[in-house]
């Protein structure tokens, strides 16, 4: 190489101060790289695994309905939280899937009193391009409207995947899988007030009855028949009233201003009656629980927790309801056996046996139910042979008028427990661990009490008869 005159060459290894100021920047920005990755892995380390508990949960790209479906995670998906907003979690799921689900269907517990969503209902949100709304809970049912995609309605009832809804001034049905399900409550419009004259009419009419029912959806189906399917003979206006004659399985029975008779779903209802409360003390003065052997049987229990939301496990308030009502029936004078007293796991089959040897008159197996849908609420009552439907019917009719949480009736069902008794038997769920309102009631010292009386009451009515 030549080299002029009073120059010096560049040793190999020198740097000019441009690129010294280069290689310190790099290493710089590779040091913060490596404290990002690390802090990274260590809070994704130390980040609670969470699962998917509820059917298939739609991700989307922002924490609203109204942005784009990423794609479907499936039951039993793991993931981790890395935001939160809105009552909307932006998580990473298992397969490295990011994007944002709603905090009402994941694991985590029944969101807090404050800025929750308890007790405040739920919102159907049509996802289809158009959705036809049923009058009943079939596709084969009269067709009463459609819906757009994106319209909104607030939501009554759920039944078998069909989802109740305030359809204008009617109420109608639609396919849960055409709805997007969120928590809350859309305003309705102002309706006409009675005037004075048909206010006093009104006073009038039902100044003869005992009781009162009040209408609480619009264009709520009066019907000719306490059953599904039934001819409607009367659409009643929000919160009009009625006189209240009785009750019939998960209906009321009642009359409308008109003379007109029907049957009312107690769903679309709220009654002051305490009928069935006076039945049971009527009942008592006739019968006595003193020489009555009842087997409760806290359902779960030990390694099977039931049905789970979050910290929440049905075995636990199981055993608490069945604490209540032990506690009730002894003080009426009935001897009380439990088929576990504290956490114990204890098979099926050995429940029925603790019935059948102790030769019982009645038992009652609580449990707290779960399903696909968040909006499945309230009690139900099962049998299994004939001889327990009277004892079934017994103690569902106080559950409706005694609980607040909604009556699904009673329903035939082969459960073991049942099907292995050799006197009556029943089996109540008490409740969906999958709905948040459900959850926040029973979670209350005060649901188990109320439960308790209510049972009290339907087994004197039971034993009277």
């Amino acid at each position: 190489m030549k080299i002029n005159k009073g120059e010096c060459p560049l040793k190999p290894t020198q740097l000019t101060p441009s690129k010294k100021k280069q290689v310190l920047i790099y290493y710089i920005s590779l040091f913060i790289l490596i404290g990002i990755a690390f802090s990274l892995i260590l809070f994704y380390k130390h980040q609670q695994t969470l699962t998917i508990t509820n059917g298939i949960v739609n991700m989307r790209e922002g924490p609203g309905i109204t942005y784009n479906m990423k794609e479907q995670l499936k039951e039993g998906t793991h993931y981790q939280v890395l935001d939160e907003q809105n009552h909307w979690k932006k998580i990473i799921a298992n397969e490295g899937q990011v994007g944002w689900i709603p905090d009402w269907l994941t694991t985590d517990g029944v969101l807090s009193s404050n800025g929750n969503m308890q007790n405040s209902g739920f919102i159907a949100t049509v996802i289809n391009n158009q959705a036809s709304v049923h009058e009943e809970a079939q596709a084969s049912s009269k067709e009463i409207g459609k819906a757009s995609q994106g319209e909104k309605f607030n939501i009554i009832h759920q039944e078998g995947g069909w989802i109740n809804i305030q359809f204008r001034d009617d109420i109608g049905w639609l396919p849960q899988d055409k709805l997007e399900i969120t928590p809350g409550t859309i305003a309705e419009a102002p309706r006409r007030e009675q005037t004075q004259e048909e206010q006093e009419a009104s006073k009038k009419f039902l100044s003869q009855y005992d009781a009162i029912v009040t209408a609480t959806a619009a264009g709520a189906h009066i019907c000719k028949a306490p059953e599904k399917g039934s001819e409607i003979v009367y659409k009643a206006s929000k919160n009009e009233k009625f006189a209240y004659l009785g009750q019939k399985g998960a209906y009321y029975h009642v009359k409308v201003e008109n003379g007109q008779e029907g049957y009312l779903a107690n769903w679309l209802a709220d009654s002051n009656s305490q009928a069935m409360a006076k039945k049971a003390e009527k009942a008592a003065a006739h019968s006595t629980l003193s020489h009555k052997t009842i087997v409760l049987d806290p359902g779960h229990g030990g390694k099977d927790p039931g049905a789970t939301r979050g910290d929440y496990q049905e075995k636990d308030y199981t055993l608490q309801s069945a604490q209540a009502i032990k506690k009730a029936l002894e003080e009426k004078g009935a001897t009380v056996i439990m088929t576990r007293k504290d956490d114990t796991f204890i098979d099926l089959g050995p429940r029925a046996e603790i019935y059948n040897k102790a030769k019982a008159d009645a038992f009652i197996s609580l449990h707290y139910d779960a399903a696909e849908e968040t909006t499945a609420s309230g009690n139900t009552t099962y049998y299994y042979d004939k001889k327990s439907i009277p004892f079934a019917e017994a103690i569902q009719e106080q559950l409706m008028e005694q609980m607040n949480v909604p009556s699904n009736g009673i329903r035939h069902a082969v459960y073991q427990v049942l099907a292995d008794s050799h006197n009556p038997a029943i089996l109540i769920e008490l409740g969906y661990m999958s709905n948040p309102n459900d959850v926040d009631k029973f979670t209350k010292p005060q649901y188990h009490d109320k439960l308790a009386d209510a049972i009290v009451n339907g087994l004197l009515v039971y034993f009277q008869n």
